[in-house]
């Protein structure tokens, strides 16, 4: 009997084994790939992956797959350097609902394009949902097409949206001229626009020289496309960062902080899974820390990047940190980019505190790829991909609707 009992178990593995994905060094890696304790390029070292060996997938959340190595240790291993063994790069974080947003450093604003598309394509596919701020200058559509070509190219099913202009005219005395647009990439095989003849409003007018907000968010309402049905409202911001304006940046937290709790007292509101999300520009060095002292965790809505500190976790920062770049320690706390959740939206994100460590929330550092430290200059990487690192939350892609 133990003889058939042992057979069963080790065909069991075998068949377990012969079936089970596994994770290889993409084409682009000479040496090796770091396996790392935790799925953030801070995190200790725990091993390597190097062309020609392979490990067993665990789990694959954004930017990242969770790896048994053949002697046992688990890590991750980053996506960007990584791919499944059959050779076809995954499409990051397609198990759950991941929504996310990045500041594109002035996506547009210069004649010469020396964005790198694939490179960033390499980003954008991991998310369901992502919310772009900074598009900037006659060229920015253009140039989101750009990457949405890139996309589609690949496979993928993206659509893409983008907003007015917002910001100061130049004929306010005080406030200088600024205008850019928001946009959106999204996947229309996992996610839909909830009305298409409107697919955003901007939450406050006037949309140029509004005496709240420099740029004006834009809120878009998605809906996932599963028998459940779950729907939720993201709202992209870009608050402004010049030290002369920091005023105008105390007025536009305390407009978010009234408007989501508005949206969540009214009911006549029906929609109350609510995401903020973009670049707050929050305290940045040398001036008033209004972020902390405006916006803040209530009972009604949750600061999501700041849970992590709850747990003793260290931040990460959400600007690029390469060689030569002014300050190491500068924008490393607090972060830049933020996100507001409503809690009526626990239920789908039932974890408080969020940690780096659970896999729900991150931040993608690809700066810190070793093609980018090799840059040198802060400058050539913020114009072949941005200032910021996009930042990333995921939810139960098939989470019931309940609002």
């Amino acid at each position: 009997m133990k003889t058939i009992v042992s057979f069963l178990f080790i065909l069991f593995v075998l068949i377990s084994t012969s079936y089970s994905q596994r994770v290889i060094p993409s084409d682009r890696v000479v040496n090796h790939v770091n396996v790392r304790e935790l799925p953030i390029t801070s995190s200790d070292i725990v091993g390597a992956l190097s062309p020609g060996e392979s490990a067993e997938l665990i789990e694959s959340i954004s930017s990242w797959y969770k790896i048994r190595c053949d002697d046992g240790d688990i890590g991750y291993v980053s996506k960007a350097w990584t791919m499944i063994g059959d050779g076809i790069s995954e499409a990051e974080g397609k198990d759950d609902l991941v929504i996310g947003s990045w500041n594109i450093k002035w996506f547009g604003f210069y004649i010469k394009d020396r964005h790198d598309y694939p490179a960033m394509a390499d980003i954008v596919q991991t998310m369901d949902v992502l919310a772009i701020q900074e598009l900037r200058g006659p060229r920015s559509i253009k140039r989101l097409d750009s990457l949405k070509a890139e996309l589609n190219r690949r496979g993928y099913k993206y659509e893409r949206l983008f907003s007015d202009q917002t910001g100061y005219s130049g004929d306010v005395p005080g406030y200088g001229g600024y205008l850019e647009r928001y946009a959106f990439l999204y996947d229309i095989d996992r996610v839909e626009l909830v009305d298409p003849n409107q697919p955003y409003k901007f939450i406050d007018t006037p949309i140029v020289d509004n005496q709240s907000l420099r740029q004006v968010p834009i809120s878009v309402d998605f809906k996932v496309k599963n028998g459940n049905g779950f729907d939720f409202k993201v709202v992209t911001v870009h608050t402004v960062y010049n030290p002369p304006l920091h005023n105008v940046r105390a007025s536009e937290f305390r407009f978010m902080h009234n408007w989501m709790n508005e949206q969540l007292e009214d009911p006549s509101v029906s929609e109350k899974n609510i995401f903020i999300i973009g670049d707050f520009n929050a305290n940045p060095d040398g001036q008033p820390n209004y972020f902390d002292t405006i916006i803040f965790s209530n009972n009604k809505y949750r600061v999501v990047f700041n849970e992590p500190a709850a747990s003793g976790e260290p931040p990460i920062r959400t600007t690029i940190m390469v060689p030569k770049v002014d300050d190491s320690s500068k924008f490393l706390s607090p972060l830049y980019d933020h996100l507001l959740l409503s809690r009526n939206t626990d239920y789908a994100l039932n974890l408080e505190p969020v940690t780096w460590a659970s896999g729900v929330i991150g931040v993608i550092e690809f700066d810190q790829e070793q093609k980018w430290q090799d840059y040198g200059e802060a400058d050539s990487v913020k114009r072949n991909m941005s200032d910021h690192r996009p930042i990333w939350i995921k939810l139960d892609y098939n989470t019931e609707d309940r609002d």
